[in-house]
């Protein structure tokens, strides 16, 4: 495990873990990594979501893409159509850790790992401590799960794991389905004042057992108890829950719940008006004072949790708040039933968007949460 430190503006240093200040090993031995952030003042995390870099260079079947696109999404232009924004929310928002919640490269259009690389290399260039979870276009590429789990986590900022693994006759096995269930626990004058809890949310295009892939978008049953059994051992540690968030890359559909006030409808997923026939309309949140905020542009092609299993789980253990794309037109955030969920504002025009509004999200906590949208374009 490695303990990261983090200042207000960012050089961070990466020291082994016997010779950092002193700390009991019992929060260590709980989440995966500890980022430390100076005390005394809130911390400041920044959502990236659905980069999806396309790379039309590398077509697998030429004519796979129109012409129109062939042009726009050439490799020349990454730096026109992506680090263009996340340098600008980066400058604005002046993280102390960068998140990105899925779809970063779209992987069937990089299976050179050029992209990849071009992506991580951008990261590092922030000097900030940064993680990421895998969409369900991510592990398209020809790379590998493996590969590229390699190359992200020999940059020497990021924070990913793959696990959670095993470890039987001397071989690790990973024990929970997906690629990368893991925790981040952020301390403040050695004193654990958050903890951020990352998820694989599944739905690959396709299923690849021997990869830990599955093409059935949602939170598997040995994910979910994970889950629990990681919040149980925070709560004993520390006699009550600890504050946290966390994130996935596909919505919940308790997000659909929190947005019925806000004139929400959708006939396909059965949030239903006083008129049966009423069909889904944008929704633009308007401004208020609880914290609820941002659009609907089109109604969600997918909803993970359909029973409110997880989010019941969320409420146990007193989480904050969750986060995820997937949605690329849709960026609001509302609070259901004391969670407030979020869909990270996309921060690329890459595939599909919503014209200005382009950007990534600010989600600060400490004395509470509070999610602002660091718009761009």
């Amino acid at each position: 495990m490695r303990r990261f430190f983090a200042a207000a503006v960012a050089l961070l240093l990466l020291v082994p873990l016997a010779g950092c200040a002193k700390k009991g090993p019992s929060l260590e031995s709980t989440v995966d990594f500890v980022l430390e952030v100076e005390a005394g003042r809130e911390v400041k995390i920044l959502q990236l979501s659905d980069i999806q870099i396309i790379d039309s260079s590398q077509q697998r079947v030429q004519g796979t893409l129109p012409e129109a696109s062939v042009k726009n999404w050439a490799p020349e232009r990454l730096p026109e159509l992506a680090w263009k924004y996340t340098r600008k929310a980066v400058e604005a928002a002046k993280p102390d850790l960068i998140v990105l919640s899925g779809d970063n490269v779209y992987g069937r259009f990089d299976d050179s790992g050029a992209m990849l690389d071009a992506l991580i290399a951008e990261m590092e260039s922030y000097n900030t401590p940064w993680t990421f979870v895998f969409g369900n276009h991510d592990n398209e590429t020809a790379l590998g799960v493996e590969e590229t789990v390699r190359r992200y986590q020999a940059a020497p900022h990021c924070l990913f794991k793959r696990g959670p693994v095993e470890t039987v006759d001397g071989e690790e096995y990973l024990s929970v389905e997906g690629n990368g269930n893991f925790t981040i626990g952020i301390t403040q004058g050695g004193e654990l004042t958050e903890v951020l809890y990352l998820m694989d949310s599944n739905g690959h295009t396709d299923s690849d057992r021997d990869q830990n892939m599955y093409s059935t978008a949602g939170l598997k049953e040995k994910q979910i108890a994970w889950f629990e059994e990681t919040a149980e051992k925070l709560k004993t540690l520390y006699g009550e829950n600890p504050k946290s968030i966390g994130f996935f890359h596909h919505p919940v559909r308790a997000v659909g719940d929190g947005l019925q006030q806000y004139g929400y409808v959708s006939f396909v997923h059965g949030f239903a008006s006083a008129d049966p026939t009423a069909s889904f309309r944008p929704v633009v949140i308007p401004e208020n004072d609880s914290g609820d905020s941002g659009s609907l542009h089109k109604d969600p092609l997918t909803y993970i949790d359909e029973e409110y299993a997880f989010h019941a789980l969320l409420k146990e253990y007193g989480c904050e708040g969750w986060f995820f794309g997937h949605e690329h037109e849709d960026n609001a955030s509302v609070t259901f039933d004391g969670v407030r969920y979020t869909f990270g504002l996309k921060s690329s025009l890459y595939d599909s968007f919503y014209a200005g509004e382009i950007g990534g999200t600010l989600i600060t906590v400490g004395n509470g949460l509070r999610v602002e949208q660091i718009v761009c374009a």
